[in-house]
């Protein structure tokens, strides 16, 4: 869990996001708007970022398992 989400739902958010931002760039791309191609590309960044966040969260957690089945 990060804070009080699984870390199902904070993939989903990261996978929506991600997905919104694909739009928004098609749309900025379209009508050549480049602040609007900077912001989807920082939600793109978001996004990715929260997937990693929960890789190394994952990785975290199954390290300490491992520890707390060495100690016992």
């Amino acid at each position: 869990m990060i804070d009080k989400l699984t870390y199902d739902q904070v993939l989903a958010i990261s996978k929506e996001l991600s997905n919104n931002a694909q739009i928004i760039d098609k749309i900025a791309q379209e009508r050549n708007i480049q602040d609007l191609q900077d912001f989807s590309s920082t939600v793109e960044g978001y996004s990715k970022f929260l997937e990693t966040i929960v890789n190394m969260n994952k990785d975290a957690d199954n390290a300490l398992q491992d520890l707390i089945k060495m100690k016992k």
